[in-house]
Formats: C-alpha cells, sequence, structure tokens
C-alpha cells in the first residue's frame, strides 16, 4: 500500500503518513495535528499533549527506525518547501492538511485494497504487535488503549502465544506425574488459593 501511496501525485505526504501510523498505532487526528515542537529525534520519541488525544492525558510515544525515517522525509520536505510551517503534515505552502481521505482511498483503489480505512492502520499495528508474541499488556501500553477489554479483541491472532506458554508445563521438574490431586490442592490453600480449594 505504501508503494501505492508513492504514486498519489496529489499526496506527497501519504506514504509518510501510512508508515508513521502503522509503526506507532497513532491516531488520524494526533499524526495530521502534530506539530514539530512535539517531535524529539534525539530522544526518538513524538509527544502528545492532554488535548492532542483521546484519553485526554499526556503520553510520549516511541519512534522505531520505520517511523524516525518517516518523520526525517517529512523533515526534508519541510526544509525544501515551507521551513517555517509548525506542522509536520503540510502542504507545500506550510498549511496544515486536515485530512487524507480522499488520497488514502485513491491509494487502496490503486493497491487493490477494499475495505480499509485509515483508522485500520492502527489496528493493523496491534495485529503486528500480536502475531510477534507481544503481551497483551504491552499492546494495550503502545496503543494506549483505556482498557484491556479492548486489546483482547487481538488476542485470536497469538494462538501459538498460549501454545508455548503451556507447553512450559510439560517442561521436566514442573509437575512430577506422581503428584496426587490431594497433594496440588494442599498446596494451593497453603497459598490462599480459593479457587483451587473448589477444584
Amino acid at each position: 500500500m505504501i508503494d501505492a501511496a508513492n504514486q498519489e501525485p496529489r499526496s506527497p505526504h501519504l506514504a509518510d503518513w501510512i508508515r508513521l501510523a502503522l509503526h506507532t498505532g497513532c491516531r488520524k487526528g494526533e499524526l495530521l495535528g502534530l506539530e514539530w515542537g512535539r517531535v524529539d529525534l534525539h530522544q526518538r520519541v513524538i509527544h502528545l499533549e492532554a488535548r492532542h488525544n483521546k484519553s485526554k492525558r499526556r503520553q510520549t510515544i516511541p519512534l522505531n527506525e520505520e517511523a524516525r525515517n518517516a518523520i526525517l522525509s517529512r523533515a526534508r520536505f519541510r526544509a525544501q518547501y515551507c521551513p517555517s510551517t509548525p506542522w509536520v503534515f503540510s502542504d507545500k505552502a506550510g498549511q496544515r492538511i486536515k485530512d487524507i481521505k480522499k488520497g488514502f482511498a485513491s491509494a487502496c483503489r490503486r493497491a487493490g485494497i477494499t475495505d480499509f480505512r485509515p483508522h485500520d492502520l492502527r489496528h493493523t499495528c496491534a495485529s503486528w504487535l500480536v502475531m510477534r508474541n507481544v503481551p497483551l499488556a504491552t499492546v494495550k501500553a503502545v496503543l494506549r488503549h483505556g482498557s484491556i477489554v479492548v486489546t483482547e479483541r487481538y488476542a485470536h491472532l497469538a494462538p501459538e502465544s498460549a501454545r508455548g506458554a503451556l507447553a512450559l508445563l510439560d517442561a521436566p521438574g514442573v509437575k512430577p506425574a506422581s503428584e496426587s490431586k490431594t497433594a496440588i490442592t494442599s498446596r494451593y490453600r497453603h497459598v490462599g488459593s480459593a479457587a483451587a480449594e473448589k477444584e
């Protein structure tokens, strides 16, 4: 899709916006409203003030190499066309780009992608993380979900993670095969597990 976005003559910013969305999990408005004053390339982060994000709390978003390269691409654009603009995503006149809907839809058609919206890039970021066995709690932190329940919608993408976790129980010494159910229950009772007493 990024290749298709690069072919959009009226949207020279689109490919960088897509790369940044995919590699930060940020929302559309968070990126389109991003100002250079909130970009720290030395620390490799961008800052979202409370008024810039859904949670209404100040947040810091790390930049991986791909996201950093997208920011650097915008910096080169700024240096060439509009060095005084405060906006990371601006046109050649330095005016803030307020929407990417038309260019995004055109790039999707060019790439043969159907039923895909800008916000789906955020879902893609979360899916990639889960499929790489990143713990759901970490994915929650990256996506800044208000509740782990929201993040758990991606849990089905990592069945191998659960399989690997349960495989640890097969390791020698984890639980002797001869250990009786009474002994197991007694052990859980000893640590105050009410759930074990009900088994």
